[in-house]
């Protein structure tokens, strides 16, 4: 069973006490946000800063309009990192192509260097051939 914290706060000049799961602190800084939100809409308006109930519904109103900002803010970065995964795993799939080209190209040139040593190989025993045939007499 989850524990229940309980807090003193102040929103409005009002004192409330709140329980809940959360901790004391962060039930401070919510209930700090929400007092926030209400001096500014009470500064912005003489109305609102003599109808309590209007300054509530307008507080109601801006710390909405924040949550919903933070809500498009967070999925336009989890489509970003969705976008920035795609690309990893393309890059991966790029880098893993051209290593099994580059594993390919070291084939060929070991390959290509043996048959080189072949060649050469060959070269030195036909040239060496051709020197000693000069070199000795001819059988008449």
């Amino acid at each position: 069973m989850a524990v229940n914290n309980k807090v003193k706060i102040t929103i409005d000049g009002k004192s409330f006490t709140l329980m809940g799961p959360e901790t004391e602190e962060h039930m401070m800084q919510v209930a700090g946000y929400i007092d926030q939100k209400m001096t500014e809409i009470r500064k912005n308006s003489k109305a609102v800063a003599i109808d309590s109930s209007l300054a509530y519904i307008l507080t109601s109103i801006n710390v909405a309009n924040d949550y919903f900002k933070e809500v498009k803010q967070h999925l336009e970065q989890e489509e970003t990192m969705e976008e920035l995964r795609l690309q990893v795993m393309s890059e991966k799939a790029k880098t893993a192509e051209l290593q099994e080209q580059i594993e390919q190209l070291e084939r060929d040139k070991r390959r290509l260097e043996r048959k080189l040593q072949e060649y050469q190989t060959e070269e030195e025993a036909a040239n060496e051939g051709l020197h000693t045939s000069k070199v000795r007499p001819r059988k008449r």
